[in-house]
C-alpha cells in the first residue's frame, strides 16, 4: 500500500514539560485508509496530528506528507492537503452566516468569488446543510455545526481529513450521524481519513487501529486484533467495546466463539445457543 503520510523518529516536548509528549515515533499512513488513534488523555494524540499538520515542529525526526517534508519552505503547500475538523466546531467558527464560514477557507486561498460560491455550495450539499447557509452558526445543533465543521473542510478539497475527538461532544444519533457522513464522503472521495480519539467504539469503521501510550505505540492492528485484547485495553486507559463487556458476563452461562464478536455477531450467537437450551 501507497504511504500518503510517513512519521519517522519523531520527538517533542512542551516548553513545560520535561517528558516528552511524542517519543521517537515512527508510523505510516496509507493513502485512502481509514486510521484510529485511540489512547488515554495525555497519551499524545492530539500533539501527533499538530505535528502532522506543522503546528509544531518537531526536535527530531521527520514527517512526510504526501511525498514532501514537513518544513517552513513547504508548510502551506501541506497544509492545503490537510482538513482538520476539531472537537468544539465553536472554536472553527468565524462567519456570521453558514454561508460564510465554510467560504473562509477559500478566502484564504485567493479563490475567485464565483469559483466560491460554486464551491461553498457543493460542499454544503455533500453534508446536506445547503438549506441553512444563510443561519448563524451559533443557533444549530450540534451535529449540525459539525456538518458545517466538515463542509468547511470539504470546500478546500484536501486529500487528508483529521478528526480530533470530532464527535465526542454529540449525542449518540449526532455522532452516528457524523461518522456515518464521514463514510460516505471518504467512499466517495477517495480521502485518507484520520480519526483521533479515545472511545474505542468509534473505530469500527476504520481499517486500522494504532493504540498511544506515553507518546509511543504500543499497538498497531485491525480493529479485531485489537479488540480481542478484551480487558487488557484498560492497560491503556481504555474501555472495552460493549459487545466484549456483555460477551464477558455472559461467558458462564453461554459457549460464546472465542475473541471479538460486534453487536450483531453477539446478538446472533446468543440467539442461536439460547434456542438449543
Amino acid at each position: 500500500m501507497e504511504n500518503i503520510i510517513s512519521i519517522k523518529d519523531v520527538t517533542y516536548t512542551y516548553p513545560e514539560s520535561k517528558k516528552p509528549a511524542i517519543n521517537r515515533l515512527s508510523l505510516d499512513i496509507y493513502r485512502n485508509e481509514w486510521l484510529s488513534i485511540v489512547g488515554k488523555n495525555g497519551s499524545g494524540k492530539s500533539t501527533l496530528a499538530k505535528l502532522i499538520d506543522g503546528l509544531i515542529e518537531s526536535e527530531t525526526g521527520t514527517i512526510i506528507v504526501d511525498g514532501q517534508e514537513v518544513n517552513e519552505k513547504n508548510i502551506w503547500e501541506i497544509r492545503s492537503k490537510i482538513g482538520i475538523v476539531f472537537q468544539n466546531p465553536d472554536h472553527q467558527f468565524v462567519g456570521a452566516t453558514v454561508e460564510d464560514d465554510v467560504a473562509f477557507g477559500l478566502e484564504n486561498q485567493g479563490i475567485p468569488r464565483d469559483e466560491m460560491v460554486k464551491e461553498v455550495d457543493a460542499a454544503l450539499k455533500m453534508v446536506d446543510m445547503q438549506d441553512y447557509k444563510t443561519r448563524d452558526p451559533q443557533s444549530l445543533s450540534g451535529g449540525q455545526k459539525q456538518r458545517v465543521a466538515i463542509a468547511g473542510v470539504l470546500a478546500t478539497k484536501p486529500s487528508i481529513i483529521i478528526m480530533d475527538e470530532s464527535t465526542s461532544m454529540l449525542d449518540p444519533n449526532g455522532r452516528k450521524t457524523v461518522l456515518d457522513l464521514v463514510k460516505q464522503l471518504r467512499e466517495e472521495q477517495n480521502m485518507t481519513i484520520i480519526s483521533i480519539t479515545h472511545d474505542i467504539e468509534e473505530t469500527e469503521l476504520s481499517e486500522r487501529i494504532v493504540v498511544l501510550r506515553d507518546g509511543e505505540v504500543v499497538q498497531k492492528a485491525d480493529p479485531k486484533a485489537i479488540y480481542d485484547i478484551g480487558r487488557k485495553l484498560t492497560n491503556y486507559g481504555l474501555e472495552e467495546p460493549f459487545s466484549s463487556q456483555v460477551a464477558y458476563l455472559l461467558k458462564d452461562e453461554l459457549k460464546l466463539p472465542e475473541g471479538y464478536l460486534n453487536e450483531e455477531e453477539l446478538i446472533e450467537n446468543i440467539w442461536k445457543l439460547s434456542s438449543k437450551m
